[in-house]
């Protein structure tokens, strides 16, 4: 016990030792770049060396009051196996016993707010888990996007998710239309975002090009309860957004004469076969077909042909890797939908493919999606605006809501996904509530409703 009283009453020495060291080093470090600074200016060397000397002054002052302030601490703290009486966040008020014994604990720390949090995840009911809410930007969009949004939120809630929204019912800027701003920063700084369906195509290409969204991926996958021709599928759909004939580039060449430019750049290319990859790989997705047409364009779609069989190179074994020509994809996607897996192809065709599969669904405007960028992912329904049924509460809420799903999954919330998406397919499987674009009469509140109540008796 000696000995370790020895160390103890040493231990301060030693650390005034290192500080009186470090502030004198400290000191003529600076000392000597003032002194190098003022020797170039002479006529203001008196000045600057009383700044600097007050400078000093002040960093001791704050540099010895730390130091008092630390030791100060360490007197008060008792010896092992003693209770300090109270607890170190019990300033503003008395703690209870509960509350001292945790706080002796290696995470003692954790609930230093002491409020109550939404999100908390219980195990065995002695600690409790703080889970902090996510920001998440939702874009209500125009036509029915308000409605499939709020449906959105409604299931989201009845699965308890820990979302933050943060919500734009405008969606364009008052004078023009392009993004506001300040959608653009929210965007920005939460990285993730859902929206309804906008009408503008400038509106679009603002969004995509001020975020680089360079790929859309949609996920196509048959309902049960919902019979098509087409029977069990499960393809994604990974299509450019950057170049190709949606590049945007066209122009009058002479009156009556107009021209398009489809761009392919090698980074561009480069850049979408890998994330191709990477998805397969992190997805468990075993084979990707490619849709081209590199016989009649040989340096544009054969640039990018090029670009994913050069990255197909790279992981031989592990991804089957075919090209086809899109009329051959197309054939195979309608005649046997199950065979296929990850179908790619450029902005254009990829595009007229993404609308057929979700067709292949049972109605059109039910496919989830996402667009991808190094800044964030945006998910979205891509649908039309849909005016004929606003405010009638008729407008199918299917692909905004399996939008949502990814959108959790995105952001490492499974269970949460599991729970809405089970809650979706549920509802197709076990009921007869369908919307009228699937032959029934139920209304989107009421098929909300379902959703809500299988969600509901999941958690039960």
């Amino acid at each position: 016990m000696q000995l370790n009283d020895c160390q103890i009453n040493l231990r301060p020495s030693v650390v005034h030792i290192i500080g009186i060291l470090y502030i004198y080093t400290f000191f003529f470090e600076q000392a000597n770049k003032s002194f190098q600074v003022t020797t170039q200016f002479s006529g203001a060397k008196s000045t600057k060396m009383n700044i600097v000397r007050k400078l000093r002054v002040v960093q001791l002052r704050s540099t010895t009051a730390a130091a008092s302030k630390w030791f100060s601490d360490k007197g008060k703290t008792p010896p092992k196996g003693k209770d300090s009486g109270q607890s170190k966040d019990s300033g503003k008020g008395k703690a209870s016993g509960k509350a001292k014994e945790s706080s002796k604990g290696k995470d003692g720390g954790k609930g230093k707010s002491g409020g109550t949090t939404k999100g908390f995840c219980q195990g065995d009911g002695k600690k409790k888990e703080k889970s902090k809410n996510k920001k998440v930007t939702m874009i209500m969009g125009e036509g029915v996007g308000p409605e499939v949004m709020c449906a959105v939120q409604q299931v989201l809630k009845a699965a308890k998710a820990p979302i933050e929204w943060e919500i734009f019912e405008e969606c364009k800027s008052p004078d023009n239309e392009d993004v506001p701003p300040t959608i653009l920063e929210s965007l920005e700084r939460n990285k993730v975002g859902i929206k309804g369906p906008v009408s503008s195509r400038n509106w679009q290409r603002h969004l995509r090009k001020a975020f680089e969204q360079f790929a859309y991926v949609s996920i196509v996958t048959s309902l049960k309860g919902v019979k098509t021709p087409f029977g069990c599928f499960d393809v994604v759909m990974i299509r450019d957004q950057m170049e190709g004939d949606y590049s945007g580039i066209e122009h009058l060449v002479v009156p009556g004469v107009m021209q398009t430019i489809k761009v392919s750049t090698t980074a561009g290319a480069q850049r979408i076969a890998k994330f191709i990859f990477n998805y397969a790989l992190k997805n468990n997705r075993s084979k990707i077909s490619v849709a081209h047409k590199a016989n009649i364009m040989r340096m544009t779609d054969g640039n990018f042909l090029d670009a994913i069989r050069e990255e197909a190179n790279k992981h031989v074994g592990k991804v089957h890797f075919e090209e086809r020509y899109l009329d051959t994809v197309i054939t195979n996607l309608l005649m046997t939908p199950s065979k296929n897996d990850i179908v790619v192809s450029s902005s254009m065709y990829g595009d007229v493919m993404r609308v057929m599969t979700g067709a292949m669904m049972g109605a059109p405007g039910i496919t989830p999606g996402y667009s991808v960028s190094d800044l964030g992912y945006v998910f979205e329904c891509r649908t039309k605006l849909f005016c004929e049924l606003v405010g009638k509460n008729l407008m199918n809420p299917t692909g905004s809501l399996l939008s949502a799903v990814l959108m959790l999954r995105h952001l490492k919330m499974d269970t949460k996904a599991d729970l809405v998406e089970c809650g979706v397919r549920s509802v197709y499987a076990n009921t007869d509530i369908r919307t009228q674009d699937l032959g029934g009469c139920a209304s989107c509140s009421e098929f909300v409703q379902a959703v809500c109540d299988q969600i509901k008796s999941s958690m039960s």
